[in-house]
């Protein structure tokens, strides 16, 4: 029996982009394109595990690739990476009124802003522990240990949705049930969740 679902987010819920980042902000920049998204990686580490936040980011950033173009297209181009997988937001609209479903994600501030206000299916979530909020990441076993005392759950209760094999493999290590989405075999997620009686 499952009592609660927690899924990741992206390629999960929300599929994700980062070289849509590149094309709109190379333009303005002094580096080549190809270089761009190699110099912002140390830094994406540092906003996702809450040791910068999002307009430190982006001023640091903007200094390393020498941006010069807006604040704001910057910004809106670090957030515009994402569109919705359909099949897990159905799947989100049947399960919430039968159990409760949470969050578990390697994040930032500046994209949980913006996918918590753009896309109505996080409102069906009950809790959720994003990375740069707690300072811990997937697939650290700390995290699932701290997201079990937020939720006010224990492992075997739990059933865990994400598409990275070591966040899973994580996870099943701290006793958690889990599944290795992917979004070409969702009808697998579905089988699954049935035989545990969720759906």
């Amino acid at each position: 029996m499952v009592d609660a679902l927690i899924f990741d987010i992206g390629n999960v819920l929300l599929r994700f982009d980062f070289s849509l980042v590149t094309q709109r902000i190379a333009p303005f920049c002094a580096t080549d394109a190809l270089s761009i998204h190699s110099l912002l990686a140390p830094l994406k580490d540092e906003l996702e595990s809450g040791r910068m936040e999002g307009e430190t980011f982006l001023q640091e950033a903007s200094r390393i690739i020498g941006y010069t173009g807006e604040r704001s297209l910057f910004r809106a181009a670090w957030q515009e990476i994402f569109t919705p997988i359909e099949a897990t937001h159905r799947l989100v609209e049947q399960l919430h009124h039968s159990r409760p479903l949470f969050l578990l994600s390697n994040t930032n501030d500046l994209h949980a802003e913006y996918f918590l206000s753009r896309y109505p299916v996080f409102a069906h979530f009950e809790n959720a522990v994003y990375s740069h909020e707690c300072g811990l990441m997937k697939p650290a076993a700390s995290i699932y240990a701290h997201a079990l005392e937020k939720f006010g759950l224990r492992a075997e209760q739990v059933f865990f949705i994400d598409d990275l094999a070591p966040n899973v493999a994580a996870a099943r290590a701290s006793g958690w049930r889990t599944h290795h989405y992917r979004e070409d075999a969702h009808d697998l997620l579905l089988a699954e969740l049935s035989s545990l009686g969720a759906i």
